[in-house]
């Protein structure tokens, strides 16, 4: 290691970039392995830092407080998965795509919904500010374009709002993962249910069911 390496002599500090970046990653991936045990409330950070293999004090050092750590892993995972819809919306049949991309990053972190539901749905802060400019701005910024791309294509009615019509949507998409304890409990609908192919066919159709333009109009009507 050469001197240029060297960032700080302080004790319990990394030296370089590399191990800066390997122990910021070390405890994000220890906050999100404890959110599915437990809620995010009662996730502490003795925990965190035991489960990362380091001092309470390194979560101080790089992100401030627990708050600043688990903004950082929802900025992660969003930066991760928006990147993923977003590339969908390039595909051959891009409403279908979207909305599979989409369920399938709900279904396959489920403890990542209930925590986002947890802190936007019933808290206020910056927490909760942090999370809705991580992933549903986002969102929101393109998936409209979407549905005037559709609209232009003929694909979906031009009465409709696109914003009203892409808010619909994601409504669709997110709800039974929200709510997924009246979803298993009241409707006896499992997970495995809304994460299926099935499922994703299913969104689809209703979707355009209520907002595409039915395949017997006609095109010069």
């Amino acid at each position: 290691m050469t001197n240029s390496d060297m960032t700080t002599n302080k004790p319990g500090r990394p030296l370089n970039k590399n191990s800066r970046e390997l122990q910021k990653d070390l405890l994000i991936k220890a906050a999100s392995e404890l959110l599915e045990e437990k809620s995010y409330r009662t996730i502490t950070i003795r925990e965190i830092a035991e489960r990362a293999g380091m001092k309470s004090a390194m979560i101080s050092y790089y992100f401030k407080n627990k708050e600043g750590l688990f903004i950082a892993l929802i900025e992660q995972f969003a930066a991760f998965n928006i990147a993923k819809m977003q590339t969908a919306i390039n595909s051959d049949e891009p409403l279908k795509v979207f909305i599979k991309e989409a369920i399938s990053h709900l279904a396959n972190n489920p403890s990542l919904s209930r925590f986002i539901a947890d802190e936007v749905l019933f808290q206020d802060g910056p927490l909760a500010e942090s999370i809705i400019n991580a992933a549903p701005k986002r969102v929101a910024q393109f998936l409209p374009e979407l549905m005037r791309a559709l609209q232009k294509q003929r694909k979906l009615r031009e009465d409709i709002d696109p914003k009203w019509a892409a808010f619909s949507l994601m409504t669709m998409i997110l709800m039974p993962f929200i709510g997924a304890r009246v979803r298993d409990r009241a409707w006896n609908i499992s997970h495995d249910d809304v994460s299926s192919p099935q499922w994703v066919d299913h969104i689809y159709n209703l979707f355009l069911s209520g907002a595409g333009i039915p395949a017997t109009v006609s095109t010069n009507q």
